[in-house]
């Protein structure tokens, strides 16, 4: 599959380059997915094999949700980073793109513990907040793995390229909640209907997330560079390097604007 033009979106044509992307590099963003989940797959696997015994322990819930944070936060920032490589026309590196996130890991949970208080606080709000920093924040992940920012200037930098296009981002994530919702509602009652045994549920649902969810981690890094084609003209900078007769790097996308 060629490179996908680098030109500003709408919320469905993000989700529709999203997939183009997922199609043509699936075994890859599988690997990705796969690698990413399998520490919090492996905490679940335990929990399921005797939830009685860990449900009176207020530390192996602390563990549980934990461990589903980190493969969560880890599958995001490693699959952005194969999402921009796809982006920008460079191969998939599936272990250069655990390299280059796994570093930026403590930066990733922390921000996400920024934005998930903040989602919380926002429901006192008839989540009016909870959209609003949704929006606000959208890039803070795709800012800290591929710019290589700290924490609070990442939510700085989100906050920039979120300016005059919150409706937008809300409206990609809605489209994105109206497609991976529902699915993952089917399967985790489909699972609970057939499988009694709570080890194959959580594994049946645990292949589920890994086979579906890096659509959303693609989506939140093409939503990402959509903004910054729209505030800094970035796929001219991409095309003016490529008529001077330099190579567009693959760290390319991590260059500060």
């Amino acid at each position: 599959m060629p490179p996908l033009p680098l030109r500003p979106r709408s919320a469905t044509e993000l989700v529709d380059a999203a997939f183009q992307i997922l199609r043509a590099h699936y075994p890859q963003f599988i690997m990705c997915s796969a690698i990413a989940y399998l520490p919090s797959l492996i905490i679940q696997i335990i929990w399921a094999s005797d939830p009685a015994q860990l449900a009176i322990s207020p530390g192996a819930s602390v563990i549980v949700g934990m461990a589903m944070w980190l493969g969560f936060a880890l599958m995001s920032a490693v699959l952005i980073v194969c999402a921009s490589q796809a982006y920008l026309g460079d191969p998939i590196d599936v272990a250069g793109a655990v390299r280059k996130a796994l570093p930026r890991m403590p930066f990733v949970l922390i921000g996400a513990f920024v934005r998930y208080i903040a989602f919380f606080l926002g429901v006192f709000t008839l989540f009016i907040g909870t959209f609003y920093f949704m929006a606000r924040w959208f890039a803070v992940t795709p800012a800290i793995v591929l710019e290589r920012r700290g924490v609070g200037a990442s939510l700085s930098r989100s906050a920039a390229l979120s300016k005059g296009r919150k409706g937008h981002i809300i409206g990609t994530y809605l489209l994105i909640a109206l497609i991976y919702l529902p699915l993952v509602a089917g399967v985790q009652i489909a699972a609970a209907l057939l499988l009694k045994n709570l080890t194959l549920q959580a594994i049946v649902t645990a292949l589920f997330t890994i086979l579906i969810y890096p659509f959303i981690a693609i989506t939140e890094a093409l939503l990402y560079f959509d903004a910054r084609i729209k505030h800094e003209g970035f796929d001219i900078e991409l095309m003016a390097g490529a008529l001077d007769g330099g190579a567009v790097a693959p760290s390319r996308e991590a260059a500060a604007p």
